[in-house]
């Protein structure tokens, strides 16, 4: 009897684990599923009702990984811990339904972008709207900060991008070139350029500290659906709904790769700088290319996820988390990415031929194709470049009380932030556009 009125266990909330999942996220699942779910490659660790309209949107915050957040129809953003089932605060006030949402690096502040153009930001410590920015005609369509800084990026449908300074709760620059919907934004580590992607098939990439455009990247021929730079080494990767993803040369500006003709358009791509990777999604596929070699997958994962939004590489666990929405609906996948044998195909033959263990990357050789590593000074008297020092454990807040980051009066735009470029950084745009 005792055993007739066992009722099964709720889909919602299922699946611990916590960030990227760390072992000091969520509580941990049954045994037997836990068991049944990881013999896959990629699972579904969880899956719950987000809104109670269409969930249009989802981000996963950098620093624990155990953060997201999800914006609706319903005009609310909803702040979720990896694992947990319920919404850990619910952010209610927006005018119209929210299309887009970015963390700062300490997940101390959300920025949310609205259908109606305006854009929203919550001091997520006492969960309050510290402020409301109106400068976008129609829906702001991408958000991205800084990364190191009181700064963040909105592009929208009305085709322009904005850079806005919180501190003055204003904007500072606009630029203008796109002739379609801005989709996608990112900036690049040294913080000096910023990357756009559009639906008129454009990746423009524009200099902060010249206030100006420096290169039209016009190779895709559908939708640019998502940026990313690479961490280290000057390469730029692109996904498209073309159903390719491409790799730039940030010295030449020209590509020097591209994937094969996918079955899905491109949902997002991902530098692997650990194993030399990089990682494209799409609606039916994961797939792993090593960057000096993009004819063929050295991995690829079966996937099910329809509206991919935000992903994360774990490279200490080897997993990758995403978050993907479907109708009123959050999912959240966990991929194993663990790396290749040496003696076996992929990322071992990559090894093998630069002589050097799995895993282990010497610091002096650089792959074909690439240039020298991010971190290597171009002077070692020099001083070192601000994102350095925030990445070996200062915080946000810690660099910017030694750095200052007032804008440098007068420009035809608006001031320009100063972004603290130093040497060992990016090459400078010298030259002006073809």
């Amino acid at each position: 009897r005792r055993s007739a009125r066992r009722r099964p266990r709720s889909r919602r909330g299922r699946g611990g684990g916590g960030s990227c999942p760390s072992a000091g996220g969520a509580e941990a699942v049954a045994g037997a599923v836990v068991a049944a779910e990881m013999s896959k490659k990629v699972w579904k660790l969880q899956d719950y009702v987000a809104h109670s309209g269409k969930a249009l949107c989802a981000r996963l915050g950098e620093k624990s990984g155990q953060v997201l957040a999800t914006g609706g129809e319903d005009k609310k953003v909803n702040i979720w811990k990896v694992g947990k089932p319920n919404a850990m605060m619910s952010l209610q006030g927006h005018t119209s339904s929210v299309e887009c949402l970015v963390f700062d690096k300490q997940e101390e502040v959300l920025v949310v972008g609205c259908s109606g153009g305006s854009m929203q930001v919550w001091n997520l410590e006492y969960r309050k709207m510290a402020g409301t920015l109106a400068g976008h005609r129609t829906a702001c369509g991408a958000v991205e900060f800084h990364p190191y800084g009181e700064f963040f990026a909105s592009g929208s449908s009305d085709t322009n991008l904005k850079i806005w300074d919180l501190r003055r709760k204003s904007c500072i620059q606009t630029y203008k070139g796109h002739t379609g919907p801005i989709s996608s934004i990112r900036f690049s580590p040294h913080g000096r350029w910023v990357a756009t992607g559009g639906q008129d098939n454009q990746v423009k990439l524009w200099d902060l500290t010249a206030g100006k455009l420096m290169r039209d990247l016009d190779v895709h021929k559908g939708s640019i659906t998502s940026i990313a730079f690479h961490p280290k080494e000057y390469l730029l990767a692109t996904g498209s709904a073309d159903r390719t993803m491409k790799l730039w040369s940030l010295e030449t500006f020209q590509t020097v790769g591209s994937t094969d003709l996918g079955s899905s358009p491109v949902q997002a791509v991902k530098f692997w700088p650990e194993e030399q990777a990089v990682v494209v999604a799409s609606q039916d596929a994961l797939r792993v290319y090593v960057t000096d070699n993009l004819a063929t997958p050295t991995d690829t994962f079966d996937v099910d996820w329809k509206g991919l939004q935000d992903m994360r590489l774990c490279a200490n666990e080897e997993k990758l988390l995403a978050l993907s929405t479907e109708g009123t609906q959050l999912g959240i996948w966990v991929a194993e990415m663990s790396r290749k044998d040496a003696s076996g195909p992929g990322y071992g033959r990559l090894h093998q031929r630069m002589g050097t263990a799995v895993g282990v990357r010497p610091q002096a050789q650089v792959p074909r194709r690439m240039a020298k590593p991010f971190s290597d000074a171009e002077d070692e008297d020099q001083e070192q470049p601000v994102l350095q020092r925030v990445g070996s454990g200062q915080s946000s807040s810690e660099a910017l009380n030694e750095e200052t980051m007032a804008p440098p009066p007068g420009s035809a735009s608006g001031p320009r932030p100063d972004t603290g470029a130093r040497s060992g950084a990016y090459p400078a745009a010298a030259e002006e556009p073809p």
